[in-house]
């Protein structure tokens, strides 16, 4: 099955905080290489959610992640990405949880020789609130950063994985 940007998509992310600090990482293929994001990808054809951003991290950042609670689900229409792909829509579902291990970009995709992820950063909640839009994937980083702060979560059980055969 093809993967098409006509129509929306959902990219299950993990909000990782330790020590107070929150982990973002560095993007590093077009078309938005450089910005900032949470470890995150698309969600796979038939797959768990839960399992899906424990794997997600796993490519992203080398961590252990375990799902305690969803932080938010968000609708992006996002006008700015340039082409080829163009505009896209997302639906993303972000969770917290705890995460061990150290980050590393050894685990996931490679293009043009270069990994997935050039690079992570522990932020505080005040260095992302200040962060420049330019340089953030998602503009709701900031909303989830707020979320989080206020302590709003909501249970797994939000969720429920069927499959029928």
């Amino acid at each position: 099955m093809s993967f098409s940007y006509e129509q929306p998509y959902i990219v299950i992310g993990a909000f990782i905080v330790r020590d107070g600090k929150v982990l973002l990482v560095q993007e590093n293929h077009l078309p938005d290489a450089g910005k900032w994001n949470i470890p995150a990808g698309k969600l796979d054809y038939g797959e768990n959610p839960l399992e899906a951003v424990k794997r997600e991290v796993f490519e992203e950042a080398g961590l252990t992640f375990e799902p305690q609670s969803i932080l938010g689900l968000h609708s992006i229409h996002r006008k700015d990405v340039p082409a080829p792909i163009g505009t896209t829509h997302a639906l993303r579902i972000v969770f917290t949880g705890d995460a061990t291990g150290e980050p590393t970009n050894t685990n996931g995709e490679v293009e043009d020789g270069k990994p997935e992820i050039a690079q992570f950063a522990w932020l505080t909640p005040d260095e992302v609130l200040a962060m420049d839009d330019k340089t953030i994937r998602y503009h709701d980083l900031k909303d989830y950063m707020r979320d989080y702060l206020a302590g709003t979560t909501y249970p797994l059980a939000l969720i429920t994985h069927l499959v029928q055969e």
